[in-house]
C-alpha cells in the first residue's frame, strides 16, 4: 500500500471540517490567524493531508481576509508590529 493511500480509511472531509471549525473559533477569540509564527489547525492539515491541502488554504485565506474586517488592527504588517524585527 501507498504511503499516501489511507484515504480509504481517513474521513478527509471530517478533518477538515474539524481544522475548519477550531478555526474559526480562534478568530472568534481573537487570536491573530494571520500571524506567520501561529500555526492554525487549516495549515497543520494542509501539510499533513495534501489531498486537502488546497482546501485548507483556500479557507485560511477567507477566515483571514474576514478577520481583516472584523479587526482590521491585526490587518497590519508584521513588520509594522515589531519594526526592530527585520533588522539585519
Amino acid at each position: 500500500m501507498d504511503k499516501h493511500d489511507y484515504s480509504k480509511f481517513v474521513d478527509l472531509d471530517g478533518i477538515f471540517n474539524l481544522a475548519l471549525k477550531e478555526t474559526q473559533e480562534l478568530l472568534e477569540l481573537g487570536y491573530d490567524i494571520s500571524d506567520p509564527s501561529f500555526v492554525t489547525s487549516l495549515e497543520w492539515y494542509a501539510g499533513k493531508y495534501p489531498e486537502i491541502a488546497e482546501r485548507c488554504n483556500n479557507a485560511l485565506t477567507e477566515l483571514i481576509e474576514k478577520q481583516a474586517l472584523i479587526s482590521p488592527e491585526l490587518a497590519t504588517n508584521v513588520y509594522d508590529r515589531y519594526p526592530d524585527s527585520h533588522n539585519f
